[in-house]
């Protein structure tokens, strides 16, 4: 009876998390976590109703009430990035349903044994890695109840698969010490793990928010709104860095020449120029038309000037309009040395603009630091 209940609650969290999460962007993952609680709760229904000794219903509900286990576990690797197999909890569904079938009766038990052991430490894994990943949490309550699961799961099967080597026969869980405490935690940790799927969900889906109102839309460099998050969020013990004002030269020309698409294209190809040769910790973004501002946290001013007069090198050989391969295109740049604990970062913006003024009248596609 106590599965059953197990059973009931696992379907029923299963439906309030669709219902909660339904403005969530993340429709397909929602859904497949749906599946997955349903999917459980009707294997943990025919477990159930093992009294009746039937091995077919045990050997149905085990395949899927572990297909539904590692489907929720597949759709968490998901949002860690992850990409197994989209086959693999059907897999797990049918070894948890031929291993019953096994004839050596000892073999068959230790088999049975090993699934839900395993699902939990893999389950605890992923969400300890979700929640640190993308809620920005140190510690995981599902990821704990899960392990406690493992263990609890772990020794009741293992007093199980002794008495039977002693000769004791097939003990049914329900006989085995600890089987009430594990059914507890498995119900504790379902309910845990739907709420912490839903908080995942929600976080990454406010992060995808963020990212999106921190963008150009056009170039994916960031706005200006990401460049006062980087420095209200500066670290404190960066001292020096390099800002960098860049324009593109005679963008008007290419409008005017191309169209605006051209010109679109233009920016587009020197943001992914300019992001595929900087650092993670460093910043791009688009200040306004054909401008880009460019910071290199802890680079001297040397080694900033041969950064960026290489990347202007680069992107003066490009072909930025597929349609016209003849085209090229060049930026001037002005760069200055900021020292974070000494100058305020608007100054240190308007001395790099000033050396890119200086670097347009001077003749254009140079670099020139400012003074």
């Amino acid at each position: 009876m106590s599965l059953i209940v197990a059973s009931l609650i696992v379907a029923c969290i299963g439906v309030i998390t669709w219902q909660h999460s339904v403005r969530a962007e993340l429709l397909l993952p929602r859904k497949r976590w749906l599946q997955a609680s349903l999917l459980l709760s009707a294997g943990m229904l025919l477990e159930g109703e093992i009294s009746t000794q039937r091995d077919w219903l045990l050997a149905v509900g085990s395949g899927f009430s572990n297909a539904g286990i590692s489907l929720q576990l597949t759709i968490i690797a998901r949002l860690i990035g992850l990409r197994p197999p989209r086959w693999l909890w059907l897999a797990v569904g049918v070894y948890s349903a031929i291993d019953k079938w096994v004839p050596n009766p000892l073999l068959s038990t230790l088999l049975d044994a090993l699934e839900i052991p395993l699902l939990y430490l893999c389950a605890s894994w992923l969400f300890m890695t979700a929640e640190q990943r993308i809620c920005n949490n140190r510690y995981s309550l599902t990821a704990l109840l899960f392990l406690l699961g493992a263990m609890v799961y772990g020794w009741r099967d293992g007093h199980g698969i002794y008495q039977q080597y002693l000769g004791f026969g097939f003990i049914p869980h329900q006989e085995l010490p600890l089987h009430a405490l594990a059914l507890t935690l498995a119900s504790a940790a379902q309910v845990c793990g739907s709420v912490g799927f839903l908080n995942i969900v929600l976080q990454k889906q406010n992060s995808r928010l963020q990212d999106v109102a921190s963008l150009d839309p056009l170039t994916s460099a960031g706005n200006r709104r990401a460049l006062q998050h980087w420095l209200d969020h500066l670290d404190p013990s960066m001292e020096i860095a390099c800002v960098i004002m860049l324009d593109i030269d005679h963008f008007k020309a290419v409008n005017d020449r191309y169209g605006h698409l051209a010109g679109d294209q233009v920016l587009q190809s020197l943001s992914q120029e300019l992001r595929g040769h900087i650092r993670d910790q460093d910043l791009l973004i688009r200040y306004g038309g054909e401008e880009f501002c460019l910071v290199l946290p802890n680079i001297g001013i040397s080694s900033g000037e041969r950064i960026i007069d290489r990347l202007r090198r680069q992107f003066s050989q490009l072909q930025p309009l597929t349609q016209h391969p003849e085209a090229r295109c060049s930026f001037s740049a002005g760069i200055h040395l900021w020292r974070c604990q000494q100058q305020d970062f608007g100054q240190a913006q308007q001395s790099a603009d000033q050396a890119l003024y200086q670097a347009k009248q001077a003749g254009r596609n140079q670099v020139v630091r400012s003074r």
